[in-house]
Order: C-alpha cells, then sequence, then structure tokens
C-alpha cells in the first residue's frame, strides 16, 4: 500500500496546493503515488493545483495521467475550483470539460458566479457565445416576454434577464447599436460587456428568489406540523 506521507514531509495534496513541484514529483515517481489520488473528502492533486493556479504542476500531472475531469464526491472537478479565466481556458485548451455539472445540478458557470463572476460569464460564453446576433434574440425574447408580462424562456440569457431590468438593457443596446453604426466600429465588445452584467444580475436575482421560497416553503412546513401537532 502506498503511504501518502511517503516516509516524511508533506503529503501530495498539500505539495500541489504548495506548487512544491519536486515534492509531488518525489511522491509521484519514487513512492508510486498517483496524481489523481484522492484525500479523505476525494480531493485529488489535481484539484489542489488548479485552485491555485499552479499550471506548470498541473502540466506535470497531465503527464503523469492526471485526470483533468476527475470528480470528487461532490461531483466536481478541478475546473470548479479555477479563480481565473486565464487558468480555465488553459485547463479546456487541455480537455476541462465546461458543461458538466456536480451533484446539486449545478455547472461549473453556475457554482463559481457568486466568488468568480469573471470566471462564470467566460464559461458561459463558451456554452452559449454572445455574438450580437445572439444577444438580439435574446432582447427580443425579452421584451416579448416582458411585454405580454409571461415567461418565454428560449435560451440561457433569456432565463437570466428579469423583466425589470429588460427596458434598461434594451436601452443600454440601442445606444450601443446605434453609435456603433455611426461610427462604424463592431458592437460586440461592447454589447457583451453589458449583457453579461444583465445576466450577473439576474443570477442574483433568480438565486435570492429560489432562497426566499425555499424559507417560505419551510415556514409553510412548520405552520402545517404545528397546526398537525394542536390536533393531536
Amino acid at each position: 500500500m502506498v503511504n501518502a506521507n511517503a516516509a516524511s514531509g508533506k503529503n501530495i495534496w498539500i505539495a500541489a496546493s504548495d506548487g512544491d513541484i519536486e515534492r509531488v514529483k518525489e511522491l509521484i515517481e519514487v513512492h508510486g503515488m498517483s496524481p489523481n489520488a484522492e484525500d479523505d473528502n476525494t480531493y485529488t492533486p489535481m484539484h489542489a493545483a488548479a485552485s491555485y493556479a499552479h499550471l506548470d504542476l498541473l502540466d506535470y500531472l497531465i503527464s503523469k495521467g492526471g485526470d483533468i475531469n476527475h470528480a470528487d464526491s461532490d461531483g466536481e472537478t478541478p475546473l470548479f475550483t479555477v479563480e481565473s479565466v486565464e487558468v480555465a481556458k488553459w485547463m479546456i485548451e487541455r480537455g476541462a470539460k465546461y458543461d458538466v455539472r456536480n451533484n446539486d445540478g449545478e455547472t461549473v458557470a453556475e457554482f463559481l458566479f457568486e466568488d468568480n463572476p469573471d470566471v462564470a460569464m467566460y464559461l458561459q460564453t463558451l456554452i452559449q457565445p454572445l455574438t450580437s446576433e445572439a444577444i438580439s434574440a435574446a432582447l427580443a425574447a425579452t421584451n416579448s416576454a416582458a411585454t405580454a408580462g409571461t415567461a418565454q424562456p428560449s435560451a440561457y440569457q433569456t432565463e437570466a434577464l428579469s423583466s425589470s431590468i429588460a427596458d434598461d438593457l434594451i436601452s443600454q443596446t440601442g445606444e450601443i447599436m446605434r453609435d456603433a453604426e455611426a461610427q462604424g466600429y463592431n458592437p460586440d465588445e461592447r454589447l457583451r460587456a453589458v449583457v453579461s452584467q444583465a445576466l450577473m444580475d439576474g443570477w442574483r436575482r433568480n438565486r435570492d428568489q429560489a432562497a426566499m421560497e425555499g424559507v417560505q416553503e419551510e415556514q409553510a412546513a412548520e405552520e402545517q406540523d404545528s397546526k398537525r401537532s394542536r390536533r393531536d
């Protein structure tokens, strides 16, 4: 049986977190540790190296059989741990799947949204690129839904945008499109920034609403239990 601590010194997960590539090499090449070895929380050296952006170490681990899509007990791969767009891009270029979901049903983008919105938005644009055509379609659907007073989700962007911010978003994008036409430049970058912010606002509102509904359901259940107790 391989000793995770390998005689003396830091174990492979701490070494990977520290970016101590020489120690990791020793543990793998001399003591037979696996780059996919799980600790008590099913965390692997791949997760640790990705979390702390040690790209040289990640490259080494992959060369020794490290699985860039190894999921822990929560269904989360190393990509779920990243904190920068640079690292996310690097991992995706080497085969990291960005459309997987964890055990709670969250995509990597959804999971990272609160703490690392820049990474979340980058990942979301890979799933559904924010071109001017896609933005126009999303805005049209959102405006139609807001006018009719009913939800008509047809894409991720449309689902995330709340009707309360639709008018402001339409106004901003309209101004950008008019300015782009007058000045003769490609509006995609400015449109992307505006819609990305709207998506983040929509995510926040949806999550807040879901949390509120959860509290209300719990309160209703408690009231029902209380009524049953009084009847008994």
